[in-house]
């Protein structure tokens, strides 16, 4: 599944500046938030500063699917508390995650976390790698169907089951983001969390807006500019990227990618490096971007076209140089 690399949800430090553009006025907010950086760009013509607003709601997240917040309410139900009743973003993610894990075939799925840090992708990295009665054992308490709501609470198959839904909640405060935006008037803005984003009308330019897609690189933090493979404009649609070039262990002189299949227990070790997803919504993207690295480029492909989806792969070819996929339907620049 998704990268297993969240740190503890930060209190957004927000830097408030404005910039003028013919006819509208944008505002820009930029801090630090689920582990990673955000930043939201919108057009308010009474130059409002929603600032708060946004701390508050990434506040509202932490406290719902952190898995780093002990207070949390899925670490409240990883533990097996009695009488947790979820709250609403809690009950939503769960219930769109079910509907992609069918979607998916099994393929996304949020119960996945055990074969995540036995594989040494979470906060017990440095594990050997698990054995094939390891994996075959955490494979029993894994599996979408195993759990379900009833009446706000979560109901288990087995006690031991745990939830993770690192591989969807950033997509989905993308939405709240931009829902919010939206309540309040905005019609042009771009959020961006973790480089999932969602756009709606005109960057401050007036043009469409132009989200960049970083080149794969086994060694991203080498002090270097980040390269970008393309540039691929959006607006009123959601994109999601995972990559597999940036985390993967090595065993026996094979790369193992960190996108781990529930399905099988271990993780796959096919040459799709990055892929990006472009939907309605970035919750979509977001999850379906995490199975598609797992599937491979093939099934991916498929899968894409007949969910209606706008898919950008990159990958490498058995002489192993870099090629890229596009859908018909999708722009690159």
């Amino acid at each position: 599944m998704k990268l297993p690399h969240r740190l503890p949800l930060v209190l957004a430090t927000l830097i408030l500046f404005a910039c003028q553009a013919p006819q509208r006025r944008y505002t820009h907010l930029e801090g630090q938030a689920q582990g990673t950086t955000f930043h939201i760009v919108y057009a308010d013509p009474q130059g409002r500063n929603f600032s708060a607003s946004v701390d508050s709601l990434f506040r509202v997240i932490d406290r719902s699917m952190s898995l780093w917040d002990s207070t949390s309410t899925i670490r409240r139900l990883n533990r097996n508390e009695a009488d947790v009743v979820v709250d609403e973003h809690f009950a939503a993610v769960f219930e769109r995650s079910q509907q992609l894990a069918q979607a998916t075939e099994g393929v996304f799925d949020i119960t996945v976390g055990p074969l995540v840090r036995a594989w040494g992708f979470s906060y017990k990295k440095g594990l050997p790698p698990p054995d094939s009665a390891q994996v075959d054992s955490l494979r029993q308490i894994v599996g979408y169907s195993k759990v379900r709501l009833a009446n706000g609470r979560l109901q288990k198959d087995d006690p031991r089951i745990e939830l993770d839904m690192n591989a969807i909640a950033q997509g989905y405060t993308v939405d709240l983001l931009a829902d919010f935006l939206k309540k309040q008037g905005i019609e042009n803005y771009m959020v961006e969390v973790g480089g999932e984003v969602r756009t709606a009308g005109v960057n401050e330019s007036g043009e469409t807006w132009r989200i960049g897609i970083d080149k794969p690189t086994s060694n991203p933090d080498d002090g270097k500019k980040r390269a970008l493979q393309t540039v691929i404009p959006i607006s009123n649609k959601a994109m999601a990227t995972s990559g597999s070039y940036r985390k993967f262990i090595e065993r026996d002189g094979k790369k193992f990618s960190h996108a781990i299949d529930p399905r099988t227990g271990y993780p796959v070790s096919h040459q799709l490096l990055s892929v990006t997803v472009i939907a309605d919504d970035c919750t979509t993207a977001d999850a379906y971007a995490t199975a598609f690295l797992v599937m491979g480029l093939e099934k991916a492909v498929t899968m894409a076209k007949k969910a209606g989806l706008q898919m950008f792969a990159i990958y490498a070819d058995e002489k192993g140089e870099m090629k890229t996929y596009a859908s018909s339907n999708i722009a690159v620049q």
